[in-house]
């Protein structure tokens, strides 16, 4: 799990200074490599509702950003309904490998996280991201950790002696999932050892067990754990990124406790590859008004989660690097 532990820290660097060079903030990328233009107007599309499949539980992080995604902007600008449907299994695995048996039409769409990248190199999938176009990156998200608030845990240290005194359960994704590959680096980085149990349903049912008492912490995104957090029922211990979080100011890092573990995940929306990419460029620009709006981004930060508006091009480049150091050290 060092090898594991490694990744994700390079990973987020390559991602920090794409963000840096880039900017986070890149409304220039309205034209961008989607392209854009009186093109479109030419393009009967749509004439009918879009699918959005999330291949995670309701509830579940990808689920509830990518329906607000899908509510602030997008619809209006396509005059059609976006409906949200779940299709949880495998860590995202099921999901994809469902968009590629419909048609190449643009009226079905899939929200994917960083797990494009990983499944296909663990052998749990035979696609990644170079199987699909993608019509926009709109979120990153770190891991973070939360307790049974009935074990009286308040902090990560006593969470760590209370693992080496007693067998502790933890729930997470499936094998290959992004807060799976966390939990087994912080694991070792905290020098402890947990009884992982894996969901392939992605973060919700996980937190929703640890919230009833059922297994004792989660590994998930911090906008799956909040709520429940702000219950009562989960304590929020740490979170595995560079800094803390906006939305909780008093939640620390592993870092600053004195850890290396930091693992983030990608956000963004595929299309089967061979669509015509006039109607990627129209889809592009309709969920790029969703992401730049006021009410997108106050969602997003609130959340604890991180903002983006990358198009296609740049979304893949992010794949790319990722799938390059990805390959290095597991293949």
């Amino acid at each position: 799990m060092k090898k594991v532990k490694m990744i994700f820290m390079i990973v987020l660097v390559v991602f920090s200074l794409c963000v840096v060079l880039t900017g986070c903030n890149t409304s220039n990328n309205a034209g961008g490599s989607n392209g854009g233009g009186d093109d479109q107007q030419a393009i009967n599309f749509p004439t009918r509702p879009i699918t959005l499949i999330v291949p995670y539980s309701a509830g579940g992080g990808s689920d509830l950003i990518s329906r607000r995604l899908a509510q602030t902007g997008a619809e209006d600008v396509l005059g059609v309904p976006i409906n949200v449907i779940n299709m949880p299994g495998g860590s995202g695995a099921v999901g994809y490998a469902e968009l590629t048996n419909r048609a190449a039409d643009g009226y079905t769409l899939v929200n994917c996280t960083s797990t494009i990248v990983t499944l296909k190199l663990l052998g749990h999938l035979d696609l990644n991201h170079d199987d699909f176009k993608i019509v926009i990156g709109y979120n990153y998200e770190p891991a973070a950790i939360g307790v049974y608030a009935g074990l009286g845990i308040d902090t990560l240290e006593e969470f760590i002696e209370y693992s080496k005194q007693k067998t502790v359960s933890m729930g997470t994704t499936a094998e290959g999932g992004i807060w799976n590959i966390a939990t087994h680096a912080a694991e070792e980085d905290l020098g402890v050892k947990w009884n992982i149990i894996p969901d392939g349903g992605g973060g919700a049912g996980p937190v929703i067990e640890a919230a009833g008492g059922n297994i004792d912490a989660v590994t998930a995104s911090p906008l799956e754990i909040f709520g429940q957090a702000e219950a009562g029922n989960l304590k929020f211990l740490a979170i595995m990124s560079d800094e803390r979080l906006e939305a909780f100011p008093d939640i620390p890092t592993f870092k600053e406790l004195g850890y290396n573990t930091v693992v983030t995940t990608t956000r963004s929306l595929l299309a089967h590859k061979d669509t015509p990419q006039e109607i990627i460029d129209i889809l592009y620009e309709a969920f790029l008004v969703s992401a730049n709006s006021q009410e997108y981004k106050e969602f997003v930060k609130n959340s604890g989660a991180g903002w983006l508006n990358y198009d296609g091009a740049k979304m893949k480049e992010v794949y790319d690097r990722e799938n390059e150091i990805f390959a290095k050290i597991l293949n």
